[in-house]
């Protein structure tokens, strides 16, 4: 359950961190603006850590 929450939460945050770095890429006219690479790897940082989540919870299934 606690995982559950963990996806739901980092599922959130994605997709907010999607809509604030093409917000950046908009307001400033470029996708090689550092505001929007910073967003961009912010973004990497948490699709790795919601990847790995699942990644986990699939090999949880596959022992039991």
């Amino acid at each position: 359950m606690e995982n559950d929450t963990m996806e739901s939460i980092l599922q959130e945050k994605i997709e907010s961190l999607r809509f604030e770095m093409i917000n950046q890429a908009f307001i400033n006219g470029s996708l090689t603006h550092e505001k929007v690479i910073s967003v961009s790897q912010l973004l990497d940082r948490y699709i790795l850590l919601y990847q790995k989540i699942i990644l986990k919870k699939a090999q949880l299934k596959l022992i039991s």
